[in-house]
């Protein structure tokens, strides 16, 4: 049976919580101390993953224990050779190919340093996290009553390598596209390449307000590793797929626009009677679209550096999203700040935000 690995780390303390409850009421300046000093290990052996081939895999978690701030802070060679260990040991548990899940697919050179210290693939799993982010958002926006073609579009981080895909295909998708990051050079540069790839001109900009005011669908994909959407910032009946983890959307939002769909983006149904051995915030069976790559690729038996560095190309977004179909990976539904959106949800938002936008008729005295 072929074997993968993926690792993993804590998003924030309810993750460590949830993985050691003494941590619980620590102070996050001792508890990221105790991480720095921990060695990467096991997290979980994960069975029951079958594609509709018939094919089985199995695989492992492993844990590089750091927060998202510690990937970013600490000296890089120290955050390395975490994750390069964590690496060593999938390798040890006969994985073929490993995934990077989260900031370890961020920090550097996005796992191309990783990639030569190893003798096994790796991949960032970015590929599919890209074609399911696409592919829940226009869902999610004809549910909502959206017409893509017709709609205005942002994508927040579209200089990273999942924002910047996220925005080449989306522009073809769309009648107008914004893409907003901090630096506006790498901004021109990605606008050119967007230009290149479906003839349309983005809109750029550095300020994210600007950005989302007048956007029917939204893609978040930044490395902030905070809430910067705030609940003022959208447009009532909008939709946002939020890519980045941790997440980009605050959690006012959830309390303040009921006239918004926010989804979690990268969720997917993972094919046979998985288990997981872990509890990493999701019903069992559900995976993260960057963990499923792995497993798609492992099902394939390609074991290759598919998805690394910072030029993820569209060409691969296409390849993995046929491979998961034809394995049996699909879309979770629509989840919102870790609760299942429902049918009932969606029109209960869209009637929030015909009401919203009644009222915003007559302040202006339309």
């Amino acid at each position: 049976m072929q074997t993968f690995g993926f690792i993993t780390h804590a998003l924030d303390m309810n993750d460590v919580v949830r993985y050691e409850p003494r941590a619980a009421g620590k102070r996050i300046e001792l508890v990221s101390k105790i991480l720095e000093w921990m060695p990467a290990y096991k997290q979980s052996y994960i069975t029951g993953i079958r594609s509709q081939t018939g094919e089985e895999i199995e695989g492992y978690f492993l844990a590089c224990p750091f927060l998202p701030h510690q990937f970013t802070e600490l000296p890089r060679e120290q955050v390395y050779k975490k994750i390069i260990d964590a690496g060593k040991l999938a390798e040890s548990f006969g994985a073929k190919i490993v995934g990077l899940g989260g900031f370890t697919s961020v920090v550097g050179d996005a796992g191309e340093t990783i990639a030569e210290n190893l003798n096994i693939a790796v991949t960032s799993g970015n590929s599919y996290t890209i074609a399911t982010a696409l592919e829940g958002a226009i869902e999610a926006a004809q549910a909502m009553g959206i017409v893509p073609e017709e709609s205005s579009a942002a994508v927040i981080g579209a200089t990273g390598s999942i924002g910047r895909v996220c925005a080449q295909i989306l522009s073809q998708k769309v009648a107008s596209l914004t893409i907003t990051a901090r630096s506006l050079s790498r901004l021109k540069n990605v606008a050119e390449m967007i230009f290149q790839f479906s003839g349309k001109r983005p809109k750029v900009t550095t300020d994210l307000h600007a950005a989302l005011q007048n956007a029917d669908i939204v893609i978040s994909a930044s490395s902030a590793g905070r809430g910067i959407i705030q609940p003022h910032f959208l447009k009532p009946g909008c939709v946002v797929c939020d890519v980045a983890l941790p997440h980009d959307c605050s959690r006012e939002i959830a309390e303040i626009r009921q006239d918004v769909l926010v989804i979690e983006g990268g969720l997917v149904e993972v094919p046979g009677n998985v288990n997981f051995r872990t509890n990493f915030g999701y019903p069992q069976g559900i995976a993260l679209a960057c963990m499923a790559e792995t497993m798609i690729l492992t099902l394939e038996k390609r074991f290759e550096h598919y998805s690394l560095g910072r030029r993820i190309e569209p060409e691969k977004v296409i390849e993995i999203q046929s491979l998961a179909q034809k394995h049996g990976f699909k879309l979770a539904g629509f989840r919102s700040f870790n609760s299942q959106v429902t049918k009932e949800d969606i029109q209960r938002i869209k009637e929030n935000a015909r009401i919203s936008k009644q009222e915003q008729k007559i302040s202006i005295g339309l």
